[in-house]
C-alpha cells in the first residue's frame, strides 16, 4: 500500500450525623460536579499500512488509519471508536478486489508511481464504486473513513472546466458521505481549497511533510524548506479555524527518540504530529512517549511437540516473569519468519532461544543482532547466541574466548554475584576447552578454575546478556529447574523499566478470587447414595451453601437430548436450571462434544471447504488415533462442527439460564485446551469470552516456577486466556486418587501470592468433584480457605476480560506520571515499591493499597487514565479508596467534592482513606464506621453505591 500522498471510632447509621440542611447543599454540589467536564487534550493520530499492529498500538492513540485489507478486522470490531480505514477517492487501485469491476470510461489519467488509475469522480458509477468499497469496510466493523488522493484531480487544472467539475464532484461525494454515515468520523487528506465547502462534514485534515519527507523516487529522507512549511502551517491555521483537527505526517528512518523529538517539535507549532517511515509499515511516534511493553522473544518452532509454542521454554520458563513486570512476551517462531526488520518501532527488547539454527539463519541472526546492538536495543541470548560463536563474531560483542589451561577432572568452583545466588538449584557447571570473558560487563555467575582460571557463563553485558548452555536451566526427571531467579535476571540484561504494570490479579486493593466449572461428569452418581447426581449433590451442598460469585458450565452432550443419556436428560437439564436460579451462579458451556484435541478443527474446516470445492480432501497422518471417535464424546452421528462445539452449545446452556443471564457468552475450553487461532477468531466474533488451559500447579513437593503459566497464550491476532490455577483432576492424578488431593491446591493459592503475587485465587473443579466424600470434603476446605481470604469476588466472565486487558493495555510517560489506557475492564496498575500518587490532579485513580512494598493502584472503568505522582511522601489532603470487594466504575472531583461510584458481586463492602478535613455524605442500607482517617462502609444487601466526600 503506498504512503499519503503527500485518625477514632464511631458508628454512624442512617444519615450519617449530618442536617437536612447539610444534606441539600451536597446534593446541590453533586449536581455541579456531574455537570461539569474534564478538558482532553487533542486527540491522537497514527497511519499504519502493514500489518505490524497490536492493540496496545491502537489503544495508545485515538484514532488509527489502517490499510484494512493488510490487517485482521478484529482490530475494527474491538476498537470501533479509534479505527479508521483507508478509502483511495480520487484513484482507483487495479490490484485491490472488488466486487464491481472498474470500467475504462472512468480513467483520467494515470499515477505511474504508484500503478494507480486518477478517475472522473463526476461519474455517478465511479462514486458508486466507492460507496461499495465503504459499504464493505463498515460491515467489517470500521466506523470511520480517510479519504486519501483527493488531490489527485489536479492533473486535470489545464482544462478549467474539468477541474472545476472534478471539485465539484469531490465536494458532493463528501457531502453524501457525512449523510449516509453520520455518526463516523472523516479524516482528509489535504484538500484544502475545499474546506469553506466540506468543514461541516468532516473532523480533521491530514498533510504530510511539515518538518522532513520521504522522497520515494529517491528513497531517501529530506528536510522541508521554510517556504513549504511556512505554507503548510498557514494552511493548518485555516483548518483549525473551522475547528478541525490538524494533523502531519512527518516521515524519517531515525531512532524512536529521535522520532519522539521531532514530533514535539511539531506539537509546538501547534499541529497535530504523528512521525513514521515513508512507506508507513513501521509502529510511528507522536509528541507522547509509549512505553513499549512487548519483548520479541525468537524462538525455534520446527523442535517443538506438534510445533506448537505452548510447548516452548520461552512460553513455559521465560514468559511468566516477563508478564509479571508488565511485559508482554511475543512469540516470533524463527523457523518459519524473516527477522524483523525494524525492532524498535514495537519492541522493548529482544530474548532469542532458539535451540540451534540452521547455518543459513545463522548468519542472518549473526548481522541482525550486530544492527540490534548498534542501535542500543538490549538482546538476551539464552542457552547460545542463535550464531556461530566464532572467535570472531563474538568479538563484536566485546567476549573473547581463552583457552582453558586445567584438566577435565580439576574441580570448578561456581560463585554467584550479588544479587544472584542459587534459584531452584545450584549451577554445576560443565569443563569447557574455552572459556568465555565478557568485556565490561557483570558476571552473575563466576567459574573459578583450580588454575585461577575464571569463566563467565552468565553475564550482563552493555548490549543485553547471555546464558551459556546448561549454565541457566537443568532438566532433571522432567523438571526444569533454573539456576538464578528470572525475575531478577530479565530484568537487569534487558534494562526493563519500572511501569505500572497492568495486574490481573488485583481489583480494588485485593486479590481476586472466581470460581469456575468444567460440566464433566454432570451425571456421574454419588457414591455414598446413588440415587442421586454429582450435580445434584453439588447444587446442594456447594452451591447454595456457598453465596459467592461461580461460574458454572455444561457438556451439552451429556446433557442434552440429542448426547450420551437421552433418558437421563429431563432430570439433568431441571438441575441445570436450578444451578442457573441462583443468583450467583454464572452460565457458561463446556462445549457440545468435549473436543479432546483442538487442532481437530482446523483439519474439519479444511476437509469441509475441501470437499465443498470438490478438490482432493487433505490426508490426516494422525487419522488412525484421532479418528472421530477418538478426539471427542462419542455423540451419537456426530461429526465435528466448530459452530455446534462453540455458538451453538453456548445458545443451549443460555436456554436453561434465566432471561437475565443469557447476555452473557462464555465458553470453558476442553481436552487439551489448545484452540488455535481459527477458533479463538470464530468465538471472539460471537462475543464469546473463553477460559481455561495453563499449567499452574506449582507446590510444596514441586515449587518449581515452570510450575505456573503465564496469563494466556497469543494465537495471532489473538489471546487464549489460561485459568489462575489446574483442576482437581491434576491433583487426583488424573481422577485415579487420592480423591482428596484438591485441597493440595491451597498450597498453589499461596505459592503464587509469595514472594510474588502471580495469580489470582481460582478455585476450578468438575462436576464430578461431587460423586465422592473425599473430593466434597476437599471442595469445602478449599472453599472455606478461599472466602477466609480479603479478596474481591469475580466471575470467570469478568477475569477473562481482565486477562485480555494485560495484553492490551497501552501506558504513555507523562511528565509527571503516567496515562494508562485500555478499555475499562483491567482497573488495577501494579507499581513495585511504594509510590505517592497526588490524586487530584489524577484522572480515573480511586485508590491506592501498599502492600508489602507493592502500591496496587485502582482504576476506575474509564479507557483513559492519568496517574500524577509526587517525588515525596506528604499526607494525603484528598479521600480515597484503600479497598473493595467490588470494582470502580466512576470517580470525579470537582471543587472539593470526590464522587465515588463502586459495584460488587456481593454485598459491597469498602474501606477508604478519609483527611480530617473531610466529610462523608450520608448514604443508606449500609454501616458505617470512621477510626483513624479511615471510613469502613458495609451494605446489608446493596451491591453498588455512590460515595460523596466533601473536603474543605
Amino acid at each position: 500500500m503506498r504512503p499519503l500522498c503527500c485518625n477514632k471510632t464511631t458508628k454512624l447509621l442512617g444519615n450519617g450525623g449530618f442536617s437536612p440542611e447539610q444534606h441539600l447543599l451536597r446534593y446541590l454540589l453533586i449536581t455541579v460536579l456531574f455537570l461539569t467536564t474534564t478538558l482532553i487534550a487533542d486527540e491522537r493520530y497514527a497511519f499504519i499500512y502493514s500489518k505490524n499492529i497490536d492493540d496496545t498500538f491502537i489503544n495508545f492513540y485515538d484514532k488509527v488509519v489502517v490499510e484494512a485489507d493488510a490487517i485482521d478486522n478484529i482490530y475494527a470490531i474491538r476498537h470501533p471508536k479509534k479505527m479508521v480505514a483507508y478509502v483511495s477517492v480520487g484513484e482507483i487501485e487495479p490490484w485491490r478486489k472488488t466486487k464491481t469491476k472498474y470500467k475504462k470510461s472512468w480513467i483520467i489519467s494515470k499515477n505511474r508511481t504508484w500503478n494507480s488509475l486518477i478517475a472522473d469522480l463526476s461519474k455517478d458509477a465511479y462514486q458508486d464504486f466507492i460507496f461499495e468499497r465503504i459499504k464493505k469496510l463498515y460491515k467489517q466493523g470500521y466506523r470511520n473513513f480517510f479519504l486519501d488522493t483527493m488531490d489527485a484531480y489536479h492533473v486535470t487544472a489545464k482544462d478549467k472546466k474539468l477541474f472545476k467539475s472534478q471539485q465539484k464532484a469531490l465536494v458532493s461525494f463528501i457531502h453524501k458521505l457525512h449523510k449516509r454515515y453520520p455518526n463516523s468520523k472523516i479524516i482528509v487528506n489535504r484538500g484544502f481549497e475545499l474546506l469553506k465547502e466540506i468543514h461541516k462534514d468532516i473532523d480533521a485534515v491530514v498533510a504530510e511533510s511539515l518538518l522532513s519527507r520521504y522522497n520515494h523516487d529517491n528513497k531517501e529522507y529530506v528536510s522541508v524548506s521554510k517556504k513549504d512549511r511556512d505554507w503548510l502551517l498557514k494552511e493548518f491555521k485555516k483548518a483549525k479555524k473551522y475547528g478541525l483537527d490538524a494533523i502531519s505526517i512527518d516521515y524519517t528512518d531515525k531512532s524512536t527518540k529521535e522520532r519522539l523529538q521531532i514530533a514535539k517539535k511539531i506539537k509546538k507549532l501547534g499541529v497535530i504530529p504523528y512521525i513514521t517511515d515513508g512507506l508507513l509499515q513501521e509502529q510511528g511516534e507522536c509528541e507522547i512517549e509509549r512505553v513499549r511493553r512487548d519483548i520479541l522473544f525468537l524462538y525455534n518452532k520446527s523442535v517443538l511437540k506438534d510445533k506448537n509454542s505452548v510447548y516452548s521454554s520461552a512460553h513455559l520458563i521465560a514468559s511468566t516473569p516477563l508478564e509479571h513486570w508488565g511485559y508482554i512476551p511475543i512469540l516470533y517462531d524463527i523457523s518459519t519468519k524473516e527477522l524483523p526488520k525494524r525492532v524498535e518501532d514495537r519492541y522493548h527488547a529482544v530474548i532469542v532461544w532458539t535451540n540451534r539454527l540452521k547455518k543459513d539463519k545463522s548468519k542472518e541472526m549473526y548481522e541482525w543482532a550486530k544492527e540490534l546492538k548498534r542501535r542500543d536495543i538490549k538482546i538476551l541470548f539464552l542457552d547460545d547466541f542463535g550464531f556461530e560463536a566464532t572467535a570472531t563474531n563474538l568479538k563484536e560483542f566485546g567476549i573473547r574466548y581463552e583457552e582453558n589451561h586445567n584438566k577435565f577432572l580439576d574441580p570448578i568452583d561456581v560463585k554467584y554475584n550479588k544479587p544472584y545466588k542459587p534459584y531452584e538449584i545450584t549451577d554445576s557447571i560443565e569443563y569447557r576447552d574455552e572459556l568465555l570473558i565478557s568485556k565490561n560487563s557483570k558476571s552473575v555467575i563466576s567459574t573459578i578454575y583450580k588454575n585461577g582460571q575464571k569463566g563467565m557463563p552468565i553475564a550482563i553485558t552493555p548490549w543485553g546478556g547471555y546464558t551459556l548452555g546448561g549454565a541457566f536451566l537443568h532438566n532433571i526427571e522432567n523438571r526444569d529447574l533454573l539456576t538464578i531467579n528470572p525475575f531478577i535476571f530479565f530484568k537487569e540484561a534487558l534494562r526493563l523499566k519500572d511501569i505500572p504494570v497492568p495486574d490481573p490479579t488485583t481489583e480494588a486493593g485485593r486479590r481476586i478470587l472466581f470460581i469456575h466449572i468444567d460440566g464433566d461428569g454432570f451425571m456421574e452418581r454419588v457414591r455414598v447414595d446413588m440415587s442421586k447426581l454429582a450435580s445434584e449433590y453439588l447444587l446442594e451442598h456447594i452451591y447454595k451453601k456457598y453465596k459467592i460469585p461461580q461460574s458454572v458450565s455444561l457438556v451439552q452432550g451429556e446433557v442434552d437430548t440429542i448426547g450420551l443419556y437421552p433418558k437421563l436428560s429431563p432430570r439433568m437439564k431441571k438441575i441445570a436450571k436450578e444451578i442457573y436460579k441462583l443468583p450467583w451462579i454464572e452460565p457458561a458451556s463446556h462445549t457440545l462434544s468435549h473436543p479432546f484435541f483442538w487442532g481437530q478443527a482446523d483439519k474439519n474446516l479444511k476437509k469441509r471447504k475441501a470437499l465443498k470445492s470438490g478438490s482432493l480432501v487433505p490426508k490426516d497422518k494422525n487419522a488412525s488415533k484421532q479418528s472421530e471417535g477418538h478426539y471427542h464424546l462419542p455423540i451419537p452421528n456426530y461429526e465435528f462442527d466448530l459452530k455446534r462445539e462453540t455458538k451453538d452449545s453456548v445458545n443451549f446452556v443460555l436456554s436453561l439460564a434465566p432471561k437475565s443471564k443469557q447476555k452473557k457468552r462464555v465458553i470453558f475450553w476442553s481436552g487439551d485446551c489448545l484452540p488455535t487461532r481459527v477458533v479463538l477468531a470464530y468465538c471472539e466474533r460471537d462475543g464469546i469470552l473463553g477460559i481455561n488451559g495453563g499449567d499452574t500447579t506449582i507446590k510444596k513437593s514441586d515449587p518449581w516456577l515452570s510450575y505456573v503459566a503465564p496469563f494466556g497464550i497469543q494465537r495471532g491476532e489473538y489471546w487464549q486466556i489460561y485459568t489462575a490455577q489446574q483442576n482437581e483432576n491434576v491433583y487426583t492424578h488424573d481422577w485415579l486418587g487420592p480423591f482428596w488431593g484438591y485441597r493440595d491446591v491451597i498450597e498453589t493459592f499461596k505459592l503464587t501470592e509469595e514472594p510474588y503475587r502471580l495469580k489470582p485465587i481460582n478455585i476450578y473443579y468438575h462436576f464430578y468433584s461431587g460423586s465422592k466424600l473425599a473430593s466434597l470434603k476437599a471442595l469445602n476446605e478449599v472453599y472455606s480457605w478461599a472466602i477466609a481470604q480479603k479478596t474481591s469476588k469475580l466471575y470467570a466472565s469478568q477475569y477473562i476480560k481482565k486477562g485480555r486487558g494485560f495484553y492490551q493495555t497501552s501506558i504513555a510517560k507523562t511528565d509527571d506520571g503516567f496515562e494508562i489506557r485500555n478499555g475499562g475492564f483491567l482497573r488495577t496498575v501494579r507499581f513495585d515499591k511504594k509510590i505517592h500518587i497526588n490524586m487530584k490532579k489524577s484522572r480515573g485513580v480511586a485508590g491506592y493499597n501498599y502492600h508489602k512494598n507493592t502500591t496496587y493502584v485502582t482504576l476506575d472503568s474509564r479507557e483513559n487514565h492519568l496517574i500524577v505522582l509526587e517525588s515525596e511522601a506528604l499526607a494525603p489532603k484528598t479521600p480515597y479508596l484503600i479497598d473493595a470487594n467490588g470494582w470502580v466504575l466512576e470517580v470525579h472531583n470537582h471543587n472539593e467534592i470526590y464522587s465515588f461510584k463502586l459495584k460488587a458481586n456481593l454485598p459491597l463492602e469498602a474501606e477508604f482513606y478519609m483527611p480530617t478535613q473531610c466529610r462523608l455524605m450520608p448514604i443508606d442500607g449500609f454501616k458505617i464506621e470512621i477510626y483513624n482517617k479511615r471510613v469502613s462502609i458495609l451494605a446489608k444487601e446493596k451491591r453498588g453505591t455512590k460515595l460523596v466526600f466533601e473536603c474543605q
